[in-house]
Formats: structure tokens, C-alpha cells, sequence
């Protein structure tokens, strides 16, 4: 299964390529001086992944050409919007997202209090068109390895805090390179996240081995190992990650400094800034359902979100993990999420927006749910079955039993049927 379709580079300015799959151009970010115009290239994040022989590509994209435009067509009639059912409030503003006018805080307050069913749908059919619109049928896939549970810290909200006792693991270098290598080699990943507690067990030099095998591989690296050090995150981009994973959690500096004790929201956000000027594609977000969060905390979260002008919004709900001081706190509902993700487009046309798996714990339907809201992002956990269960950031964890190739067939089967491309050539923020 290819997870990104490739691409001709048709155009080369300074660092930037311009690539043409099926008469649609994107930019991408050359990672690499030998690329030229004519070459065949897979991206992810809008930032060459590697070239591919024109042979290969051509017989790729002779087998996708057809499936492509017909998945386009069944995206393009899910994408509609049945404007007979339109509230005035919500009229006006799809009006201003159809002029690409900013919304405000105070109108995408108003969202938030849209309560009926049909207002609802209405919300994430706007949404939906507006995903459709500025990302077309594109949606990437990526892969995930959970390669350590081990963790320093002892934030509230996550099961495998430090202080929590639960058995744990470490997956040695070599496990991670193999478990990375299977995935691209016998399954045609073209991104993989690997993704860790804050374990300093892996130094500065373990963490550069790993990323530079793993690399080598011929995939995007993308990290998600927390607040490390500005100097071992430039060590990392140096050895080959170019995109790292590293959610705020909320923007109320109060309840994140009681939920990550010994830590402040001014770090986070500093690390999360640096990491944008280092180079590295930036995923970010926030947690919904926190202790006495009120709406406007999640309509800041939104924004502040948007500030950090990153390439992928990634937010999901809080689901209590026993064992935690969070522990007796209530699962939010799903439609808190999938409302989230609706303004979370609106508010920023031009997102990728992730649906985590901690979505679809909630609800199995919910990843189809928030893909029709406006989400256009998937990940598949590849991690080992033995050790993902092992990974108990929150209790009973969609997925954790299913081998893999199973996992990767109910992602695909759910993106085709919703007429969802695995493309991910979009623009990276900054280069449109």
C-alpha cells in the first residue's frame, strides 16, 4: 500500500520544488541539492521525502490515476453544503470563510453555542467544504511507534506519569529500526512518528542513531518526545527529523501549571516556537475536556494554536486514566470534539487536523465522524502488539489488539470510502 502518491517536479525555485501528480501543483521544501526538475519525488508535510525512478513512479501513478478522480468525485458530493438548513448566525459566517475574511473570537464563540442536531451537521458540512476546498481529496497517513513508556514527568491527565506503577518497556534501537523498516518496506509508509515518554535513557547520541537509521530508510522522521532540549531537538533536525510532534495542552497558564507540575506554559511555548525556527515541520494542540475548561478556554486553545502557525493541528479528548489525579474525572462527549474540529477548520482554513486515537476510543465511529467535520490527518499505530498495550497514556486504548495489517485496512477502507486521497504534498506553512 503506497501512503503518499508521487509526484514530477516540474519547477525549481531557490529551495522550493513545484511537484504535478494528475495535473494538480504543490509546493514542497527540497530537502536535498540533487533533486532537479524532472525528477519523481514522494513528499509528506509539503517536504521532499525522497526521489523515486521515474519506471516506478509512472507505474504508480498508471495504477492510481483512475481511482484517484473517482475518489475525488465521491469527496466532492460528501463535501456539499445543504444550505436550506443554514441558521442566520451561521450564514454570515460562511459568508466570511467563503471571502477567506478571519473570524473572530467572538463569532467562533458562536459555534460553540450551536446545540441542535441540524445546526450540528450544518457546522461540519461548512467545515467540510472548507477542508475540501483548500486541501481538495488529500489526506496523509501516518505511521506511529511508541518506542518507550518510561516517562519524567508527572502531568495528571497521562497514564504512564512517572509516578504511576505499571509495567513499562524500552524498545532498543535496532527494534525501532526494524519495526520502522517493515513498515516501509512490506507496507509503503512514507512518514513514521516516533514517539516516547520523556525518557532520558535515550541520550543525546542514542536518539541521533535512531533517527538517522530510520531515516535512511527513505522516510519523513517525526518526533514526539517532549520538552527535550533546544540543543538535542537542532542535534536531531542535524541527524535527519525534520517534523516534530508537541502539544501545549491548554492555554490557561493556571491549569497547566497545575496539571504539569514543575513545568510552565512560557517554556512550552517557547520550545514549541524554537522548534518552528530550527526548521522542523510542527505538529501541535491541546487537550479538550480539562478540569473546569469552559468554551472560551477551547476557542483560545484554538487560537493560540493558530498562532503557532503550525503544519498540523493535533488535539483530542481527555479520557481518565485510572491511577491518575484525574482519575474519577467525566469522558467528555464526542460531539465536544467533533465541534471542536469544525471551528478549529473554520478558524484556520488551511490546517492539516489530526484525528487521534484517542478519538476514536471514544466512539469507534468518530474517526469517520471527524473526518466528515473537517479533519483531514490519520495516524496508524505500528508499535508491536505486545507493547501497545503497554503504552496506557489513557485506559482501554482503541486498537491496541489489532495487528497491523488489519489497522492499516480499516484506515484505508475508511479514507476510500469517504473519498479520501493518501496525498500529503500540501504546502508547509510560510511557502504558499
Amino acid at each position: 500500500m503506497c501512503y503518499s502518491i508521487p509526484a514530477k517536479v516540474v519547477e525549481i525555485k531557490n529551495h522550493i520544488g513545484v511537484i504535478d501528480y494528475f495535473g494538480e501543483k504543490r509546493n514542497i521544501l527540497l530537502d536535498d541539492d540533487r533533486v532537479k526538475t524532472g525528477d519523481y519525488v514522494y513528499a509528506q508535510g509539503g517536504i521532499l521525502v525522497r526521489t523515486i525512478p521515474e519506471k516506478e513512479a509512472l507505474e504508480i501513478l498508471e495504477t492510481w490515476k483512475e481511482i484517484f478522480f473517482e475518489l475525488k468525485k465521491v469527496d466532492e458530493s460528501l463535501s456539499k453544503i445543504k444550505t436550506d438548513k443554514l441558521p442566520e448566525n451561521a450564514m454570515h459566517i460562511l459568508q466570511k470563510v467563503n471571502l477567506r475574511k478571519t473570524l473572530t473570537k467572538k463569532e467562533l464563540a458562536s459555534l460553540f453555542e450551536l446545540d441542535h442536531k441540524n445546526e450540528l451537521s450544518v457546522l461540519y458540512e461548512i467545515a467540510n467544504n472548507v477542508r475540501q476546498r483548500s486541501h481538495g481529496n488529500a489526506s496523509c497517513v501516518h505511521g506511529i511507534i511508541e518506542f518507550s513508556s518510561y516517562c519524567q514527568q508527572n502531568c495528571f491527565y497521562c497514564g504512564i506519569r512517572k509516578d504511576k506503577n505499571i509495567e513499562r518497556y524500552r524498545m532498543t534501537c535496532k527494534e525501532i529500526v526494524e519495526t520502522a523498516g517493515n513498515a516501509v518496506d512490506k507496507y509503503g509508509f512514507k512518514a513514521l512518528v516516533l514517539q516516547s515518554g520523556e525518557d532520558y535513557w535515550y541520550s543525546d547520541s542514542k536518539l541521533e542513531e535512531i533517527v538517522k537509521s530510520v531515516r535512511q530508510l527513505g522516510v519523513l522522521v517525526f518526533l514526539s518526545i517532549g520538552s527535550r532540549s533546544i540543543s538535542t531537538y537542532k542535534k536531531l533536525y542535524a541527524a535527519g527529523a525534520r517534523a516534530a510532534l508537541i502539544r501545549f495542552e491548554t492555554s490557561n497558564k493556571a491549569s497547566f501549571s497545575k496539571l504539569r507540575p514543575g513545568t510552565t506554559l512560557q517554556d512550552r511555548i517557547a520550545l514549541i516556537k524554537e522548534l518552528k525556527r530550527i526548521g522542523y515541520i510542527l505538529a501541535t494542540g491541546f487537550i479538550v475536556g480539562l478540569p473546569e475548561e469552559t468554551s472560551q478556554d477551547i476557542i483560545n486553545n484554538i487560537m493560540l494554536t493558530k498562532y503557532l502557525a503550525p503544519d498540523m493541528y493535533s488535539f483530542g479528548p481527555l479520557i481518565p486514566a485510572n491511577g491518575t489525579p484525574l482519575e474519577k474525572e467525566a469522558i467528555i462527549k464526542k460531539e465536544l470534539i467533533l465541534k471542536t474540529t469544525a471551528i478549529a477548520r473554520l478558524a484556520d482554513s488551511n490546517s492539516n487536523i489530526l484525528v487521534t486515537t484517542a478519538l476514536e476510543t471514544l466512539d469507534l465511529s468518530a474517526g469517520k465522524e471527524a473526518l466528515l467535520a473537517g479533519a483531514n490527518s490519520m495516524m496508524i499505530n505500528i508499535t508491536p502488539v505486545k507493547l501497545k498495550k503497554l503504552y496506557s497514556i489513557y485506559d482501554n486504548r482503541a486498537g491496541i489488539n489489532t495487528v497491523l495489517h488489519k489497522s492499516i485496512k480499516q484506515t484505508t477502507d475508511l479514507l476510500y470510502n469517504l473519498g479520501r486521497a493518501p496525498v500529503d504534498t500540501g504546502d508547509i506553512r510560510g511557502l504558499k
